[in-house]
């Protein structure tokens, strides 16, 4: 993902009055002293239960990332998350290693079959933090945060006491990407330049990230994600465009972009940092990264095409590094925070941290 800054300051400030009055929290207040260290800058918590969103959206949801604030600071700070006394998910199984954006879909040519996923994400070196959530009322799903959305340095480290790491449970609202139960995938990746969304439809609002939350809870298929953000008038973060690379286990993959507030929606299992779906939009993007991500979504279409669309998870993991960040950030800044490999049949996803590629960590739920 191309430059993306921005920063949840105002929820982080809002977190800090916590310190003082916090008793109705119980259930919470685990979830956030359960946090995870797994590596340099990389944590873990899950959340079982009802943190709301069908309140959020009933209540219109939000137009912008102040408003999204609001709602999570003033469901956090009343406690109204609710967990159950009984966990009721699997265990999640995790195994370490040693220890531009860019998404690609193609089928799983391992023993275990379906379809697999690749997604990079592409930033400014952030802490990283993977979210196991189970809600009452929509899928079990792992997603990936990076803190420097919420104002958390990339030396941030968790106090394992609460209300300290309170700020880590409104990191649901804030996935850039994920997989459910049911084997959708969904990403979020710049398109390419500075045209805001902002549809005014009289639908619920979302914005981009919670959009990512609201298909992961509730969306089987393709065409259920792409019913459910038709249904909402789209927001987008920080007076930029964004597009969301979206697959399923049927092995449809399409990209969602919207162009002077109209969502367009075309099949492709590739998808870097310019405008793909048939819009009047198509193939543009600003001129400092048009050609950088066209170079990308080149390399990233014939490698599939050379393995006809059939890949194993060492496949696809080659891919995601043949077009890795920092190799192709203008800046020198950027690098490919975390690269993500998603088998939908198995319910695993393996990560590699900040390009290395050698040092797998798996999660599987």
């Amino acid at each position: 993902m191309k430059k993306l800054s921005f920063i949840f300051a105002l929820l982080l400030a809002a977190f800090s009055v916590f310190a003082i009055g916090f008793g109705p929290w119980s259930d919470e207040s685990k979830a956030a002293q359960g946090i995870k260290t797994l590596g340099d800058g990389v944590f873990f918590f899950e959340f079982e239960g009802d943190y709301e969103l069908d309140k959020y959206l009933a209540n219109g949801g939000a137009k912008s990332v102040d408003e999204l604030s609001a709602f999570i600071e003033k469901s956090l700070k009343k406690g109204t998350w609710t967990s159950p006394k009984t966990k009721s998910m699997s265990d999640i199984k995790i195994s370490l290693g040693d220890f531009g954006c860019a998404s690609i879909s193609a089928s799983n040519s391992a023993e275990c079959g379906g379809m697999i996923f690749g997604r990079n994400y592409d930033w400014n070196d952030c802490a990283i933090m993977i979210i196991h959530t189970k809600p009452n009322n929509g899928y079990e799903s792992v997603s990936t945060c990076c803190l420097s959305h919420m104002g958390l340095g990339r030396d941030w480290k968790p106090a394992n006491k609460f209300p300290a790491d309170a700020a880590a449970l409104g990191l649901i609202y804030v996935p850039m990407d994920g997989m459910n139960e049911k084997g959708l995938y969904i990403a979020d990746l710049m398109a390419g330049d500075r045209e805001a969304t902002a549809q005014e439809r009289g639908n619920t609002n979302v914005t981009t990230t919670d959009a990512i939350r609201l298909v992961l809870d509730k969306a089987a298929t393709v065409d259920e994600a792409v019913t459910l953000l038709e249904s909402h008038d789209m927001h987008s973060v920080i007076g930029a465009a964004h597009h969301f690379a979206i697959s399923d286990n049927t092995g449809k993959s399409v990209v969602v972009e919207w162009a002077d507030n109209k969502m367009y929606v075309t099949e492709t299992k590739v998808l870097t940092n310019h405008y793909t779906a048939d819009s009047p939009k198509k193939d543009t993007a600003a001129d400092t990264v048009l050609g950088n991500s066209k170079l990308r979504f080149g390399i990233l279409q014939e490698t599939g095409e050379n393995a006809q669309w059939s890949m194993n998870k060492d496949g696809v993991r080659d891919a995601l590094k043949s077009v890795h960040g920092s190799q192709y950030s203008a800046s020198g800044e950027e690098l490919t925070v975390w690269s993500a490999v998603f088998e939908p049949n198995i319910r695993k996803i393996t990560y590699y941290f900040r390009e290395n590629y050698d040092k797998p960590m798996v999660v599987e739920f």
